[in-house]
C-alpha cells in the first residue's frame, strides 16, 4: 500500500510539473500602443497583448487580432509575421519587439497597397485586456 501511494504521489508530481513548464511556456506581455493610419490623420491608443510561445505569437487589441505563426528574419524570436482578423477586413501583421517597445503594422486586405496602420508600443502595467 505504502509502493502504491509513493507512486501515485510521484505521477502528480510529474504531471503538475509539466503543467507548470506549458503555462510558462508561453509569455505574455502587455503593451499601450499609439496607432496612426498612414492615409489620413486618424490616430488612436490601444492596450495590446502579444503572447509568445516557441517562436511563434499571438497578439491582440481592441476589434483585431493576428496569429503570428512564423518567425520572419532568420528565426527570430523578435519579428514576427501573420495574418489576422478585424471588427472590419482581413489584416496582414508584423512585429517587431525592441527592448521594452514595439512595432506592429497592420495591413488591411483590400485597402490601397500603399496604406497600412501602425502602431508604436511600450510594455505598460496600466493596460488590463481581455
Amino acid at each position: 500500500m505504502k509502493k502504491a501511494f509513493v507512486i501515485s504521489l510521484l505521477l502528480v508530481c510529474v504531471f503538475l510539473t509539466g503543467n507548470v513548464e506549458m503555462a510558462l511556456a508561453q509569455e505574455c506581455t502587455t503593451y499601450l500602443c499609439t496607432g496612426k493610419w498612414s492615409c489620413g490623420d486618424e490616430q488612436w491608443t490601444d492596450c495590446v497583448e502579444i503572447c509568445i510561445d516557441k517562436g511563434y505569437a499571438e497578439i491582440e487589441g481592441y476589434c483585431w487580432g493576428c496569429d503570428l505563426g512564423g518567425r520572419s528574419l532568420f528565426s527570430s524570436n523578435k519579428n514576427f509575421v501573420g495574418i489576422g482578423g478585424s471588427c472590419g477586413p482581413d489584416l496582414r501583421c508584423s512585429v517587431e519587439l525592441r527592448g521594452r517597445s514595439m512595432t506592429v503594422d497592420l495591413y488591411e486586405v483590400g485597402s490601397p497597397p500603399s496604406c497600412m496602420e501602425q502602431l508604436r508600443c511600450v510594455k505598460s502595467n496600466e493596460c488590463v485586456t481581455d
